[in-house]
C-alpha cells in the first residue's frame, strides 16, 4: 500500500480509481461512434486499427521520459509479456469490427463483453485471488447489463456464422488478455511505459502487415484527418492512459467489469447525437451496469502480483 509521509494511505480515493476507468470507457464511446461516422464515409476499419496504435505510440514517446523507467534487466519472461501485449493491442479492435461484418451487432457485442468473467476466472484459478462477492454480484449484474443493453433479447438470430462466433470470442480474450498483462506490466515499467512498450510492439505488427496492403490512402483524406486523430489520442492514448492506471488502482477484475460502461455509454450517444431509440429493455440493462460499477467500490485493492524477473 502507498503511504504518505504521515503514514495515511496516499492512494487516490476508491471513486476517483473506478471513475478513471468509466472515464476511458466513456472516450472508447465516443470514439466508437466516431469510427463508425468514419467507416461509414469509406474508411477501412483495419487502416483505422493500425493508425490507432500508430499515433498512441508516438504520443507516448513523446511524453515525459517517465516511459524509460523500469526494473533494470527485466527479465526474458517480461519481454513475452510486453510481445504479448502489444499483440493484444493491436489485433482487439480488428477482431470485432471483423466479427460485427458476420454478425449482429449485438451477438458481437455480448461476445466481446464476455471478457470480463474471463479477467475474474483467470484471477481466480491463477493468481489464487478468489473473487469477493462484491465482485462476483458485480459481474453478474454488469453481463446481465450488457446483454439487455445489446438489445439481444428482442433480436433475431436466424444462424450462427462459426466464423463471426470465432472473431467475437477472439475479441473477447483479446479484451481480457490486455487487461491481465497490462496489470502485471505496469507493476514493472509504470502506466506510460507499460503502454509505450505495447503500442510500440502494436505499432510494428501493424507496419508489417501494411507493407503487404500498401499505403493507407484513406487515412491521409483532408477529410478524414480530424476524425482519425481525435480516434488516435482521444480514443486510444487517453483512455488506454486511464484505464492501465485504473488497473493499478483497482485490479484487472474490477476495472474489467468498470470497462462494460462502454456499450452503455455508446449506446446514450448515440441516442442523443444519432438519433437513435432506446428502449425500456436497455435503459434497466444500463442501469444494471452503472450498479455494478458503482458496487465495485465497496471494498479496497489488494496487493498485486509483480511477474518474476
Amino acid at each position: 500500500m502507498a503511504v504518505d509521509a504521515t503514514g495515511r494511505d496516499a492512494r487516490p480515493a476508491r471513486p476517483a480509481r473506478v471513475a478513471a476507468v468509466a472515464g476511458a470507457a466513456a472516450l472508447w464511446a465516443i470514439a466508437a461512434v466516431v469510427a463508425r461516422t468514419l467507416f461509414d464515409a469509406g474508411l477501412d476499419p483495419l487502416e483505422l486499427t493500425a493508425a490507432r496504435s500508430w499515433i498512441a505510440a508516438i504520443g507516448l514517446g513523446l511524453l515525459a521520459a517517465s516511459w524509460r523507467r523500469g526494473r533494470a534487466g527485466a527479465g526474458t519472461r517480461t519481454l513475452v509479456l510486453v510481445v504479448l501485449l502489444g499483440f493484444s493491442i493491436a489485433l482487439v479492435n480488428a477482431a470485432y469490427y471483423l466479427a460485427i461484418r458476420r454478425l449482429d451487432v449485438a451477438v458481437a457485442l455480448v461476445l466481446q463483453y464476455t471478457a470480463p468473467a474471463m479477467v475474474v476466472a483467470w484471477a481466480a484459478a491463477v493468481l489464487r485471488r478468489a473473487p469477493p462477492p462484491q465482485v462476483l454480484a458485480a459481474l453478474v449484474a454488469s453481463g446481465a447489463g450488457i446483454v439487455l443493453v445489446s438489445g439481444l433479447l428482442g433480436a433475431e438470430v436466424l444462424q450462427v456464422d462459426e466464423v463471426g462466433l470465432a472473431l467475437g470470442l477472439s475479441a473477447a480474450v483479446l479484451f481480457a488478455s490486455y487487461t491481465i498483462v497490462s496489470e502485471r506490466l505496469g507493476a514493472v515499467y509504470g502506466v506510460q511505459g507499460a503502454l509505450f512498450r505495447g503500442f510500440l510492439a502494436a505499432s510494428a505488427c501493424w507496419i508489417v502487415f501494411q507493407a503487404f496492403r500498401g499505403s493507407p490512402a484513406g487515412l491521409f483524406r483532408p477529410e478524414n484527418v480530424p476524425a482519425v486523430l481525435f480516434v488516435g489520442v482521444a480514443g486510444t492514448l487517453v483512455p488506454f492512459v486511464l484505464y492501465l492506471w485504473g488497473i493499478q488502482q483497482v485490479q484487472s477484475e474490477r476495472a474489467a467489469i468498470a470497462a462494460t460502461l462502454e456499450p452503455v455509454l455508446a449506446g446514450a450517444i448515440a441516442w442523443v447525437w444519432l438519433g437513435q431509440d432506446l428502449t425500456p429493455l436497455q435503459i434497466l440493462g444500463a442501469l444494471l451496469v452503472i450498479g455494478a460499477v458503482v458496487a465495485l467500490q465497496a471494498r479496497s485493492r489488494e496487493p498485486l502480483v509483480v511477474p518474476e524477473r
